[in-house]
C-alpha cells in the first residue's frame, strides 16, 4: 500500500512539497478533489485531499487540518506554494496528516489524475479493491441488474453502465448469454481494478439475464398451454406455479404480424420491439386503445379498455408469440371504472350502427405506416380469472383480424360485427368456412374472384346491379359468375339459410385471408 512518501517519488508527486506533518503516518487509499470544505469532512479515511482555491476561501489551513485529522485522511494538498507556522507544524504532527503544497504551474486536474493513477497502480491496493468488489458481488445473489451495477460502481469507484453497443471511446467487456453477446459493460478510465471487476460484472449480468429469460420462457410456455388447454383448471395451476398472474383482471393486445414471425434461431424484430416497449411501461396504468399509436405500443394512451388510469399492473406484461402474431397480456389486481373515450391525437373512425349490413367496419384509430411489420392490432375487453384471460386473448385476436395496417380495433367497439370478429379469429370457424367454399377452387380462372364475387352479391341482397358496381363489372358478368358459383357449390341461393351460411363463410375467409379494405359490407336500399 502506498503512503505519501511513495507518492512524492512519482512524476506528479515530485511537483509537490511537504510543508508539515508526517509523510508516512497513514496509507493512501484514494485521491479526491475538494472544492467545498464539506467535501473534506465526508472524504473516505486514508484519502489524499487536493483542495481548490475556492475551498480555501471558506476555511483556513488549521481548520482544514482539523477536519482531515478527524476523518483519518492521509494528507491534504494546498493550491500553490504555501508558508508555514509553528502552530501549523504542531497541529499537522498531532493530527498525523501530511500537509503538502502544489506547484503553481501544475493544474489541479493534472495533479488529481496523476496521483490517482499512482495510487491505483499499487499492487496491494489493486488486490484489495478487486477482492472487496468481487466479494460484494458474490453476496448479491438474486439482485437485479441496476443493483449489481450500483454496488460494483461504488466498490471500485468507477461508473459502470450497460450498453447494447460498445462506445469505441470507452472501455467495454461483453456480456454473454448462452454463449452469445448480449450487450456490454462499459466504463471510463484506466483503472486495472475496474477492468478486472468489469469482467465479473459482465459474467454476473449474463447469469442474471439467462435466469430471467428462462423464467420468462417458462411463463410464456405456461401461458400458451393455458390458452390452448381443454382442461383449464389444470393448465391454470401450472401457470400459477410458473408465475403467470392468472387470477387478476386481464386485457389482451394482439399485434398481427404479416411475416408470420422469424425463422427458428433468427432474430424476431416484432417480438423484440413488443417486449422492449412493454417492459418500459410504468406499473400504474390502464389501457386506452391498447396503448397503440403509430403502429407502436405506448403508455401515455393507456386507460380506456377496462383497466382505469388508477389500476396498477400486478405483474410485468407478458409478451409472447401466439398463432399469427404477438400477444401482450396486461394484468391488474382489480378492475376499475372505465375512463376517457379515446386518445385525442389519434383520429377515430365512426362507431358502427346496429342497422345490420349497412354498418361500416369499425376502427379505433386511423391507419399508420410507421411500423410496417405490424398488419394490425386488436384489443380485448377486461376479463377476470383464467377463463377471462383466454377470452380477452381470443377477443384481441378476433379484433386484430379486422384491423388494417397500423390500425387498432377494439373488440368492445365492434358492435354487431363482434360475432364476425369472433368467427374470424376462430380456427374452427375458419376451417368450416374454407371447407364450405372449397369447391370454388375448381372454377379455373374464376376461382380467384369467386369468393369476393359471392360476398358482394350476398352483401347486396342478391342485387346484380349493386354487386356489379362494387366489382366494376357488367351485371351480366355478375350473373354469369353467380350461376357458375351456385353450380360449383350445389347451393340454392334463394334459400335464406343457405344465403346466410355462405355470406358468413365469405366474411370469415376474407377477413382472415385478405386486407381489411376488401371486407367492407355493402349497404342495400
Amino acid at each position: 500500500m502506498r503512503r505519501v512518501s511513495d507518492l512524492l517519488r512519482t512524476p506528479t508527486g515530485r511537483r509537490l512539497t511537504l510543508v508539515a506533518g508526517p509523510w508516512d503516518a497513514r496509507e493512501v487509499g484514494s485521491v479526491v478533489l475538494v472544492d467545498e470544505m464539506r467535501e473534506l469532512a465526508t472524504a473516505a479515511p486514508g484519502a489524499l485531499a487536493i483542495l481548490s482555491r475556492h475551498a480555501m476561501r471558506s476555511c483556513d489551513v488549521l481548520d482544514a487540518l482539523r477536519l482531515a485529522g478527524r476523518g483519518g485522511l492521509a494528507g491534504i494538498v494546498l493550491p500553490g506554494p504555501s508558508g508555514t507556522t509553528p502552530e501549523t507544524v504542531e497541529l499537522a504532527r498531532r493530527e498525523r496528516v501530511a500537509l503538502l503544497a502544489g506547484a503553481s504551474d501544475h493544474s489541479l486536474s493534472d495533479t488529481v489524475l496523476g496521483l490517482s493513477a499512482a495510487v491505483r497502480a499499487d499492487p496491494g491496493l489493486l488486490l484489495r479493491r478487486t477482492r472487496e468488489a468481487i466479494d460484494g458481488l458474490g453476496a448479491m445473489e438474486g439482485a437485479g441488474e441496476d443493483d449489481i451495477l450500483r454496488a460494483a460502481s461504488a466498490s471500485v469507484g468507477v461508473a459502470y453502465v450497460v450498453a447494447d453497443l460498445a462506445d469505441p471511446a470507452a472501455n467495454a467487456t461483453v456480456i454473454r448469454v448462452g454463449g452469445r453477446p448480449d450487450g456490454y459493460v462499459c466504463w471510463e478510465g484506466e483503472d486495472p481494478a475496474a477492468a478486472i471487476v468489469a469482467q465479473v460484472v459482465a459474467t454476473t449480468l449474463g447469469r442474471v439475464r439467462a435466469a430471467a429469460r428462462e423464467a420468462e420462457a417458462a411463463r410464456e410456455r405456461a401461458l400458451l398451454a393455458l390458452l390452448g388447454a381443454k382442461d383449464t383448471r389444470t393448465a391454470a395451476r401450472r401457470a400459477r406455479h410458473e408465475g403467470v398472474p392468472v387470477d387478476g383482471w386481464h386485457v389482451a393486445v394482439f399485434l398481427r404480424d404479416p411475416g408470420g414471425g422469424a425463422a427458428p434461431g433468427a432474430a424476431d424484430p416484432v417480438l423484440r420491439e413488443a417486449r422492449g416497449t412493454a417492459a418500459a411501461l410504468p406499473s400504474g396504468l390502464g389501457l386506452r386503445d391498447g396503448g397503440l399509436r403509430d403502429g407502436r405500443l405506448h403508455d401515455e394512451g393507456l386507460g380506456d379498455a377496462g383497466l382505469g388510469d388508477a389500476a396498477e399492473l400486478s405483474a410485468p406484461p407478458l409478451v409472447t408469440r401466439w398463432q399469427d402474431g404477438v400477444l401482450v397480456l396486461l394484468t391488474a389486481d382489480e378492475r376499475t371504472t372505465l375512463v376517457g373515450t379515446g386518445v385525442p391525437h389519434v383520429p377515430r373512425a365512426p362507431r358502427p350502427s346496429a342497422s345490420g349490413p349497412s354498418a361500416p367496419r369499425p376502427s379505433a384509430s386511423g391507419p399508420s405506416a410507421s411500423w410496417p411489420s405490424i398488419a394490425g392490432a386488436g384489443v380485448g375487453t377486461c376479463q377476470a380469472g383464467p377463463d377471462g384471460l383466454r377470452r380477452t386473448a381470443s377477443q384481441a385476436r378476433a379484433a386484430a383480424a379486422r384491423a388494417a395496417a397500423g390500425e387498432v380495433v377494439r373488440f368492445d367497439r365492434l358492435g354487431v360485427h363482434a360475432l364476425l370478429a369472433e368467427l374470424s379469429g376462430s380456427d374452427s370457424a375458419l376451417v368450416a368456412a374454407r371447407d364450405m367454399l372449397a369447391p370454388l377452387e375448381h372454377l379455373g380462372a374464376l376461382s380467384a374472384q369467386a369468393v369476393p364475387t359471392l360476398k358482394a352479391y350476398l352483401d347486396s341482397w342478391g342485387s346484380r346491379t349493386r354487386a356489379a358496381e362494387l366489382l366494376s363489372l357488367h351485371p351480366n358478368a355478375v350473373a354469369h359468375r353467380i350461376r357458375r358459383i351456385a353450380e360449383a357449390l350445389d347451393a340454392d341461393l334463394s334459400d335464406p339459410q343457405t344465403r346466410f351460411a355462405l355470406q358468413l363463410a365469405c366474411h370469415v375467409v376474407l377477413d382472415h385471408d385478405c386486407l381489411p379494405e376488401t371486407t367492407t359490407t355493402i349497404s342495400s336500399s
